[in-house]
């Protein structure tokens, strides 16, 4: 409202001063013509040429053009000047606020001979007076404005001082950093701010240090769909940040129906309640992919995330799920009339969990566009084409008879005894092309060619152990369709029965999706491990809401916690959740480790929270600045 009051009062000024300079403008061009006759007459007494009389005139007035006509002889004399606004910007001059102004007049007097003169006058002296007048008064305004602020900022902030102190100290409590009470301020409205906060802290205080068995129901206030008992838009959003940071190759699905809010509507909450967990369980069954991400959007949306998965595999996942919903419809409401919309998403490029909620959105409108059948597609411009799965399991195949496999060792370092393992990362490397485990394992595991896989890096890296007593202990991923197979479990059974002498250096690294999904079968693989005393571990722990039921079952021996937890810790509820699955572990006596640790900062605050050993690019500098110091010495 000041700036306001301030624009007002030059707008006024501005026009008051214009309309004064152009009233006198106006004169001034009178006197001009007037005292030209004067000239005109002297110089005409002096015997003066026409000419001449144009050049005085010129030389005593900003005009840019002067014609004198003797009208009895016809004789004119014509005279120009160019005519400089000396301390007045261009850009001021182009605003057009003065004219300029061309006159002719007729000059008669017994003195000389009847006369007529044209002028073209410039008005460079009110451009110039209207300029500095401006000038000085914006000047005086912005003095007075800068004053002013200043003095309302002063005003503002003194009786706010001490909530610069409050701020403060509610950062490190969001670090969870408790310290001693804040002390009162004297300002008498900050004091029930600062009680509340001192109540506040006490009580966080007090739920930092509950047990172990809180952990189940913070994550799935968390991250849990309370109805549906699926995960929720939040948990959907963490597992794309963490697909996106490894492959970021992929199917995304969603599903929107009006069936929800008919039925709510129409039967009430309690059966719309039983609609929403009907529709949940049955998606769980009918969809039956690997390593999937299943969650409630919002409330008439589900969402899914298929990492590696191909455009037909999505397509007949769509189908799937709109059966599901045409299957409830006529359960629970067959009377009402049934809209339903899959969208598709093939990602194969980085992108952002933003952007592809966006084109999934996008998706849905394209599906509703047909009713006939909605289900629409919308696959991603890539640089470069995905591997349809035979076109992979036939690289898969050339790759194992030529054993175009490398391998890359990832250190997983203790906080106290050095390096505990390094996990191995498998890739294929075909003339310069590298395909990485991330880019194939989808297509496999829907082949279920995943042991041929899974044999092979297991038999090529016993061979390194034995040839290499100096080579580990390394740890191998085992994946969910070997984890299925009993002939698997059988071949490594042989495997592991020969080299027990490298129970000490070799580790298995299961999915955690096995674990809930297939307990049976991984029970008989982890004995078999157990058996010849060989350890094994949980792969992406975290991912399913499960986790402690299997943990107290199976006892691993370690647990590596999934990366959506362990970024982006800053966030209060994703630290709150990572502590509390890590302390559930740890209640276990099982090792956790943290992955994609990639900065100092990161590897500090994961210290705090119950994580055992770290994982990621800080630990490989670590561990390569050690190795260079120790060959100096």
């Amino acid at each position: 409202m000041f700036t306001l009051l301030m624009l007002t009062v030059a707008t006024v000024h501005f026009t008051s001063i214009h309309s004064l300079i152009a009233g006198q403008y106006n004169q001034q061009i009178a006197l001009d013509l007037k005292s030209a006759q004067y000239v005109i007459q002297l110089k005409h007494s002096h015997n003066d040429s026409l000419s001449e009389i144009a050049d005085e005139l010129l030389n005593t007035h900003q005009w840019s053009r002067v014609v004198i006509t003797e009208l009895s002889s016809g004789k004119t004399a014509e005279k120009r000047q160019l005519v400089n606004f000396n301390n007045v910007p261009t850009w001021f001059v182009r605003l057009g606020l003065f004219e300029q102004r061309s006159i002719s007049r007729p000059l008669n007097s017994k003195l000389f001979p009847a006369m007529e003169i044209s002028v073209v006058i410039e008005p460079v002296a009110p451009y110039q007076q209207l300029w500095h007048s401006w000038a000085r008064f914006i000047f005086l305004m912005l003095a007075f404005f800068l004053l002013t602020t200043g003095c309302f900022c002063y005003l503002i902030q003194r009786p706010l001082k001490p909530l610069t102190t409050i701020i403060s100290q509610s950062k490190q409590l969001m670090n969870n950093q408790f310290g001693p009470p804040f002390p009162l301020p004297t300002t008498a409205d900050l004091k029930t701010v600062v009680k509340v906060i001192n109540h506040l802290t006490t009580q966080l205080e007090i739920n930092f240090k509950v047990q172990a068995k809180e952990a189940v129901k913070l994550k799935e206030e968390a991250y849990r769909d309370p109805v549906s008992g699926l995960g929720n838009r939040n948990f959907y959003v963490s597992q794309l940040n963490s697909w996106l940071a490894n492959s970021a190759r992929g199917g995304l699905a969603i599903l929107k129906t009006s069936l929800i809010d008919d039925c709510y509507r129409l039967q009430g909450f309690g059966e719309g309640d039983k609609l929403v967990k009907e529709i949940a369980g049955r998606l769980n069954e009918a969809i039956i992919l690997s390593d999937i991400t299943l969650a409630r959007l919002s409330f008439d949306e589900f969402a899914l995330l298929a990492p590696t998965v191909t455009e037909d595999k999505l397509q007949s996942v769509a189908e799937s799920m709109k059966t599901v919903v045409e299957t409830a419809h006529e359960i629970f409401l067959p009377e009402a009339i049934l809209s339903v919309q899959v969208g598709l998403l093939i990602n194969t490029t980085p992108s952002d969990a933003s952007t592809l909620l966006t084109q999934l959105d996008n998706a849905l409108t394209k599906a509703a566009l047909n009713p006939q059948n909605p289900i629409a597609l919308i696959d991603e411009h890539a640089p470069h084409s995905i591997l349809g799965k035979q076109q992979w399991k036939q690289l898969l195949l050339e790759a194992i008879d030529n054993d175009y496999f490398v391998y890359q060792f990832q250190p997983v370092s203790l906080m106290t005894n050095g390096i505990y393992q390094y996990e191995v990362f498998t890739a294929i490397k075909k003339a310069q092309q590298v395909y990485t485990a991330s880019e194939f394992l989808g297509a496999i595991e829907d082949l279920d060619v995943g042991s041929l896989f899974d044999r092979h890096v297991i038999a090529q890296l016993i061979n390194r152990l034995n040839a290499n007593p100096q080579l580990g202990p390394l740890a191998i991923n085992i994946t969910n369709s070997s984890v299925k197979d009993p002939a698997f479990i059988r071949w490594l059974s042989k495997i592991l029965e020969k080299n027990q002498i490298l129970a000490d250096r070799l580790f298995f690294e299961l999915p955690e999706e096995s674990f809930v999904r297939s307990p049976d079968s991984t029970g008989l693989l982890c004995s078999a491990i157990r058996f010849y005393k060989f350890r094994f571990g949980v792969d992406n722990y975290g991912r399913h809401f499960k986790s402690l039921d299997y943990l107290k079952e199976f006892r691993p021996d370690y647990v590596k916690i999934d990366f959506a937890y362990t970024n982006q810790l800053n966030d209060r509820i994703r630290a709150s959740v990572l502590s509390s699955i890590s302390r559930t572990a740890y209640s276990l006596n099982i090792m956790t480790i943290a992955t994609r640790v990639e900065t100092q900062t990161q590897l500090d605050r994961l210290s705090e929270l119950f994580v055992s050993g770290f994982q990621g690019f800080i630990i490989e500098q670590q561990c390569m600045e050690r190795e260079a110091a120790a060959s100096y010495i």
